[in-house]
């Protein structure tokens, strides 16, 4: 009698589980590369993100399993043997989790081959973060199977992965108390952030009791189901009243300068150094153009070393840079120069541009000079910059001080005076 059970597992649901993990998986890690690229951190990050769309298949999977045991009536068939009745039940929810498992980690390893190629930072304890995220497929399946046990319907697997989907982002964005790290999802919170000690642990003892309870009350042993209940909640209390992301704190690691040796400093955080090479060439001439101008700033830093601050504009001779978003799937060059261009314009408008709220044409004019000058290049509106570059280059050093110097003071009158000029 138990060679059924071998054949129905070999043609179950688990590898079409594993296949539809490692494409999704796949999927996801190609369309978000600047979340995970060259950071270890971030990869496992990223993994956790991404569960809010894994989970909610694996409970699919799981569901359609256990509800295709139901239809071809093998609970029946199984129940005759002299099995415990909760065995096959487990081994049908450990083929489909196992499964999952190995298609999920088959697709983050290419990217952790990638990552692995660049990353300039391995600590900060991201692989804890990883474990509890490939631990959560294993409750998810389990509710999979609990669903599927009580409908066996086969309209119920992908309603059940699309109610697991939209619970899992309600519970993680409705707010950033405790009760949200109940979630296995992570918050996306950046990867040189650290969570309370003991998070991971909590994490995983809860969705281990998760699972047990789950798996219990698919089982039918109810007794079982209630003290493994009573467990899951008593791990779960300390997590959902806890600080939630009130308690993140920076990982001093992972925010160590890493800075140029020649040239004007140019900085950033040391898990983000792989970004260095590409970013120095871009952002050394803008502060070679504006050395020893007052009010210009005299080195450039990754905002990450801001620490809990909120960087905005050139601050104490410091331009801001936010590179949470330029790294490559390959960590090879930056994702988006465009972004990197706008931190540059700060040197321009951080100061007054977002204060004024109505400006006169006249001072957009020569706000369009100022960046025309400083990137060398035409002025998007119809404004007097050949006339500027006629001058000496000493002569227009010293109108680029003075509009920084109304800039800072959001002097209208004598911005619209600069823009023509005189």
């Amino acid at each position: 009698m138990r060679r059924p059970l071998r054949v129905e597992l070999r043609r179950g649901t688990a590898p079409g589980a594993a296949l539809l993990m490692l494409g999704v998986g796949g999927w996801l890690l190609a369309v978000h590369p600047a979340d995970w690229g060259g950071r270890w951190a971030g990869l496992a990050g990223y993994l956790r993100t991404s569960l809010m769309v894994l989970c909610a298949l694996m409970v699919a999977a799981g569901a359609w399993q256990a509800g295709r045991e139901r239809r071809r009536g093998m609970a029946e068939l199984l129940g005759s043997t002299a099995r415990p009745g909760w065995q096959p039940l487990v081994v049908a929810w450990l083929a489909v989790s196992l499964a999952g498992t190995a298609g999920l980690l088959a697709a983050f390893l290419g990217a952790a081959v990638l990552v692995g190629r660049v990353a300039t930072y391995a600590g900060g304890g991201w692989w804890w973060t990883l474990a509890v995220g490939v631990l959560a497929l294993y409750p998810a399946a389990a509710f999979g199977v609990l669903i599927g046990r009580l409908v066996p319907l086969r309209v119920v697997a992908p309603i059940a992965g699309l109610g697991t989907y939209l619970g899992l982002a309600i519970l993680t964005y409705w707010d950033t108390s405790g009760v949200s790290w109940l979630s296995p999802v992570h918050p996306g919170s950046g990867p040189e952030w650290l969570p309370p000690a003991g998070t991971h642990a909590l994490q995983a003892g809860w969705l281990l009791a998760l699972t047990g309870t789950l798996l219990a009350l698919a089982a039918r042993l109810r007794r079982a189901a209630l003290l493994l209940g009573i467990l899951a909640v008593a791990v779960a209390v300390p997590i959902a009243t806890g600080a939630g992301d009130d308690g993140l704190r920076t990982d001093p690691g992972a925010v160590e300068p890493t800075c140029t040796t020649e040239g004007p400093p140019v900085c950033v955080a040391r898990i983000n150094g792989f970004l260095l090479d590409d970013l120095a060439p871009l952002i050394q001439p803008v502060l070679h153009r504006v050395a020893g101008i007052p009010g210009a700033p005299t080195r450039a830093a990754d905002a990450v070393l801001q620490g809990d601050g909120e960087p905005g504009g050139p601050a104490d001779d410091t331009l801001w840079l936010h590179l949470g978003d330029q790294p490559t799937a390959t960590g090879e060059g930056l994702a988006n120069l465009g972004w990197l261009h706008a931190d540059l314009r700060q040197i321009v408008t951080a100061n007054c541009h977002q204060r004024l709220a109505r400006p006169d044409e006249r001072v957009w004019r020569t706000f369009d000079v100022a960046q025309a000058w400083l990137f060398e290049e035409r002025p998007a509106l119809d404004a007097r910059v050949g006339q500027l570059y006629t001058l000496s280059l000493d002569e227009q050093r010293a109108w680029f001080a003075a509009f920084l110097d109304a800039t800072h003071r959001c002097d209208v009158p004598r911005l619209i005076e600069l823009g023509e000029l005189r």
